[in-house]
């Protein structure tokens, strides 16, 4: 049975979040603010080991708050009988996540329209951050800068000692098992037949290839790696406007931000880096991961959504999205950013004027025009 502590010195700030968030609930009639949990409310600017604790408990799952007068009971972070958190109960609300689906992206919402228009948005005093976050991943995607894209979503510093704690003190599932004793260390296929090429960064060394030693030595700093990457986030979705936390699991994939068939692994000198290096983690929400399981290309994804928002205007019916079972398939192809576009443009259209307008906005896409 999970264990309940009162607040103490790393609590804090965890238990006054859970009773600003139900006081925030009990004005607006609400359960928002105590279902989510987000990036401001939870980390500090610059992780370290002195705040490390707090930070982990300020992600923890909360006892029910009851607010009496100036009574205020519950409230205390749920821990498992170790006292540590468990990534699953760590609370998200997807609903507070914006749409990037090519069958639900709307830049009628000002984050999403700084996010594929940035250009169309300049800053004013008193707007909300996560404008200027939306149009900084905007403008690294159409850059298809991913180094900026990075940047944009990663607005934590995490110290590697820190990032190694707090691993050591999260645990998923059922049996609170702990990260490195389970599938969260080999995200992203390394290990398997169909990944068999991922090379360990630095060396001309396959993991598959490598010892027993070897392979246990890096995925213990891998489970370090995750968790940094994703603590850098601040816990949210790299690609999406939204500063809501969304927990690794079923609403949040670690994905590599650059393809493993052109990497250093897959095509030697000639490949871009090393895939499974720390720079090329990143996390994100079940629903961009639909994009970046079709096509890698970061500029690519955002020409999608750009002509995706052009087809919802113009009540052009768009693809369905990957199932969970095509999104699984190791021998699913990625598209090109053209054969993309045109599977867009083209699957679903209803006859030959709507196939070609929206072919024609995707080639004005492509070179900049919109």
């Amino acid at each position: 049975m999970a264990s309940r502590r009162m607040a103490g010195s790393a609590d804090y700030k965890g238990r006054l979040n859970a009773v600003a968030s139900q006081l925030l609930d009990d004005l607006k009639g609400t359960d928002r603010y105590s279902k989510s949990r987000f990036i401001d409310e939870v980390f500090p600017e610059h992780v370290t080991l002195d705040n490390a604790d707090e930070t982990l408990r300020a992600l923890a799952p909360r006892t029910p708050v009851s607010i009496q007068g100036n009574q205020v009971t519950g409230g205390e972070a749920i821990l498992d009988p170790k006292g540590r958190v468990n990534m699953d109960q760590i609370p998200s609300n997807p609903a507070e996540l914006y749409h990037t689906a090519p069958d639900a992206v709307n830049s009628n919402e000002p984050a999403m329209n700084a996010l594929l228009n940035p250009n169309s948005y300049t800053k004013k005093e008193g707007d909300n951050p996560k404008l200027a976050r939306a149009q900084a991943i905007g403008k690294a995607m159409s850059a298809n800068d991913t180094v900026a894209y990075k940047k944009a979503g990663m607005p934590i510093e995490v110290d590697n000692d820190a990032a190694a704690y707090i691993a050591g003190q999260l645990v998923r599932g059922k049996g609170n098992t702990p990260l490195r004793s389970n599938g969260f260390v080999k995200s992203g296929g390394i290990g398997t037949e169909s990944r068999e090429q991922i090379l360990i960064p630095g060396t001309d060394t396959r993991f598959v290839d490598a010892d027993k030693a070897t392979q246990s030595a890096y995925l213990d700093d891998r489970r370090n790696s995750l968790v940094g990457q994703w603590l850098k986030q601040g816990g949210a979705s790299i690609a999406n406007p939204s500063t809501t936390i969304v927990p690794p699991g079923a609403l949040s994939h670690m994905d590599h931000v650059q393809s493993l068939s052109s990497s250093r692994d897959t095509i030697g000198d000639k490949g871009w880096g090393y895939s499974d290096a720390d720079e090329n983690y990143s996390y994100l929400d079940a629903e961009a991961n639909v994009h970046s399981k079709l096509n890698y290309d970061i500029q690519g994804q955002h020409q999608l959504m750009k002509l995706a928002d052009f087809m919802r205007q113009n009540n052009m019916p768009a693809p369905a999205r990957l199932s969970q079972s095509q999104l699984g398939d190791p021998n699913r192809k990625r598209l090109s950013n053209e054969e993309a576009l045109v599977r867009q443009a083209t699957d679903k259209a209803t006859d030959i004027n709507s196939g070609g307008e929206a072919l024609l906005q995707a080639l004005q896409i492509v070179n900049g025009i919109r």
